[in-house]
């Protein structure tokens, strides 16, 4: 019996997880009594669950489907669409404390103890920007894959609009504190999610090409397409031009992994992430083992999109009708968002009936997890830094209880709309998702380290990093410095600017029309442009206060006693622990504290995971 695409054993499967979840949101709704219940689920969470938050909050089915399809076009290279943050993980070790010990609700309360209240609403105003898009990008993600999942049974935009309506009934309910409960369940679901339709896909790739195992398939598919580099870590020009896509180079991995670095740590959820757990310890480890998790989630991703290489594109697979053949070679692009999905609809059915319900279960997990989370910070921005700080200062906790849960409602009605303009999950990473956070990180890692740096330089450095960005901007199938300024000008730039830098479109008489920044330099260009003007801007613009800044460098120097009780984001508790002294550079205006043995043993112990996972997927890559 089948409806929309699944049969009724699915959707009892389904139905079982959902009802779980509403139950679960309606239990956190009886938990949350004020603001720091709703929006850091009361700080009583300890490592596992904190990790399990970082893995899911960080973890949405729009990076499966972003790295499968990846995969799928370009072979092994495709990893780095996720793989651009595995550079930055060992340093959420070290940076993971400082967040906790801020004692703060929201980023934005980081802004105000740091700088003052002008960049506190500018950061506001850019974090709920931010997850808007950052839920957007993740539910058109997942709509992808659900029609694919269901066969074109279900169309995304009704699976959109139900995953939309359970994640704000019990996020807006139960605030941080259910999304956090929920994600240790969604987790869980997330991993079955990313490694369950790996063997079998590998076993039907075998059967299809005539081998006797998926990774002696995968090399089968070199030899039959003449294509040595699908299973390298990066993506050659001649590979690149066919697929009409950027070069994967060092320099194009260097770049993503700055950027992500850069990034990271203005990512609205990371406050919530790094702060929610009873001491720093557990914020530490969750923000970097929860991380962990989610690159090796990548790997199952990233081969599972290897596999479906052999399965559709083998000539005279059963996989592939002439309706298929026909979509694929119209839209490619669209074929591979969807192959995860479609991949299992066609194989798990074979093996058991109720696997695509759990499958669809864990993508409904993996979405929901880190909506919710969104939602939550998203709200908690404009409750407590905007409506509060400029509206309504002296109103009862509830007030501000039900004002965040309205405010959540709006973010995700603005996502709901934003996702309707995305054209594919590549674009959606490429043009927003890793983009967006570096605007404000250049503040944010100046602000920890140096003294001297201003408001107007946070000021200046976001508004110069934003234009640059826009005025480079990279589209499909025509962009970068072209659409913005007159066709002189393009021509202009497609004679002075070195080659290297773009990829030009000829006409006929072999005339520059069209002049694409490359990825790589866009990134340099946009980044270093805000790095050098905050930095000008700040030595020739009046600091903060000294007094300010010696509270903030105490605050984040002070370690968080276990039970502690603030009652006033970013100040000390009485009585607190003594502030850590030493400096590792000693001038006066650099702030960049002596190491400890548990940060320093951390830090190296994560650099050896990240070279564990490199090789890995290497061994993965050339076994059989």
């Amino acid at each position: 019996m089948q409806w929309y695409g699944l049969h009724l054993v699915d959707w009892i499967v389904l139905a079982v997880y959902l009802v779980g979840i509403v139950i679960i949101g309606t239990w956190s709704y009886r938990r949350v009594k004020n603001m720091e219940d709703f929006f850091m689920g009361g700080r009583r969470f300890g490592k596992v669950f904190m990790m399990f938050f970082a893995f899911g909050a960080g973890t949405s089915s729009e990076q499966a489907v972003s790295v499968a399809s990846g995969s799928f076009r370009f072979g092994l290279a495709g990893i780095w669409y996720q793989f651009l943050w595995l550079w930055a993980t060992p340093f959420y070790w070290i940076i993971a404390p400082t967040f906790r010990r801020m004692r703060a609700l929201t980023t934005s309360d980081f802004f105000e103890a740091r700088y003052d209240t002008s960049t506190a609403t500018l950061y506001s105003c850019f974090g709920i920007m931010m997850s808007i898009v950052f839920i957007g990008a993740a539910l058109f993600g997942s709509g992808q894959m659900i029609e694919g999942l269901t066969d074109g049974g279900m169309q995304a935009s009704y699976a959109i609009y139900a995953m939309t309506v359970m994640f704000i009934i019990y996020g807006a309910a139960g605030g941080l504190a259910a999304a956090i409960v929920t994600d240790f369940i969604q987790g869980i679901l997330t991993i079955i999610f990313s490694f369950l339709l790996l063997p079998f896909v590998f076993s039907v790739a075998a059967d299809v090409v005539g081998t006797s195992t998926g990774f002696e398939a995968l090399q089968a598919d070199i030899a039959e397409w003449e294509r040595p580099d699908m299973l390298s870590l990066t993506l050659s020009e001649n590979l690149a031009q066919k697929m009409g896509r950027e070069l994967i180079t060092p320099f194009y991995v260097i770049m993503l992994s700055i950027s992500g670095l850069l990034g990271i740590v203005v990512q609205p959820h990371i406050m919530g992430v790094c702060s929610a757990g009873k001491t720093e310890f557990e914020g530490r480890f969750g923000f970097t083992f929860g991380n962990f998790l989610k690159r090796f989630c990548t790997i199952a991703w990233t081969f599972t999109g290897l596999a479906c290489i052999a399965i559709y594109l083998t000539p005279g697979t059963d996989y592939m009708t002439p309706e298929d053949v026909a979509q694929f070679e119209s839209d490619p692009g669209a074929f591979a968002d969807q192959v995860f999905g479609r991949a299992a609809h066609d194989i798990l059915p074979t093996i058991s009936l109720g696997l695509v319900g759990l499958l669809f279960a864990s993508l409904l997990a993996a979405i929901m997890s880190t909506c919710d989370a969104m939602m939550v910070v998203g709200s908690g921005l404009f409750t407590e830094n905007i409506y509060k700080r400029f509206f309504k200062p002296q109103e009862t906790p509830m007030h501000y209880l039900w004002v965040g849960r309205i405010a959540g409602l709006i973010i995700v009605v603005f996502a709901l709309l934003m996702q309707t303009q995305f054209q594919d999950v590549i674009q959606v990473l490429g043009r927003y998702v890793q983009a967006l956070p570096a605007f404000m990180g250049v503040a944010f890692w100046f602000g920890i380290t140096w003294r001297r740096y201003s408001p107007a330089g946070v000021w200046t450095s976001t508004l110069v990093t934003a234009a640059s960005w826009y005025l480079t901007q990279t589209h499909q199938p025509v962009g970068g410095i072209i659409d913005y300024f007159p066709h002189k000008v393009r021509l202009w730039c497609g004679e002075n600017i070195p080659a290297i830098m773009l990829n030009p479109t000829l006409n006929e008489a072999g005339e520059v029309v069209n002049a694409v920044m490359r990825l790589p330099y866009q990134m340099l260009i946009y980044m270093s442009a805000g790095a050098v003007a905050g930095v000008v801007v700040s030595l020739f613009t009046k600091p903060t206060s000294r007094e300010k800044l010696d509270h903030f460098f105490r605050l984040i120097r002070t370690p968080v006693r276990p039970g502690e009780e603030v009652k006033t984001p970013c100040t000390l508790p009485e009585n607190p622990l003594p502030a850590e002294k030493g400096k590792l550079i000693d001038l006066p205006d650099l702030e960049i504290p002596r190491p400890t043995v548990l940060g320093l043993g951390g830090f190296v112990g994560a650099w050896c995971v990240v070279g564990l996972i490199i090789w890995l997927t290497q061994l993965l890559a050339n076994w059989g």
